[in-house]
């Protein structure tokens, strides 16, 4: 999954899987630059069917994100 995959999620809500091993997409939470700014939910309601599993990284990652409190692309649940 490459970050203009997370296109077709804008305006959603998305559920992630942290996972160890084989990840979907590597993200890195960043403060500045991001590749898409994201909104923590607080449950998993009217979430997208697919899940994405994810790895976090420092480096090299498939996509920036930066947690906002609005004006966000897009709603994460973390399972």
């Amino acid at each position: 999954m490459h970050k203009e995959d997370f296109a077709k999620y804008k305006g959603k809500k998305i559920v992630f899987k942290k996972v160890t091993a084989f990840p979907d997409v590597k993200i890195q939470f960043v403060t500045s630059f991001p590749d898409y700014k994201i909104k923590i939910a607080s449950d998993k309601s009217f979430a997208a069917t697919e899940i994405i599993k994810y790895q976090e990284v420092t480096a090299f990652p498939d996509v920036k994100l930066q947690q906002t409190t609005s004006f966000e692309d897009f709603q994460i649940y973390f399972e």
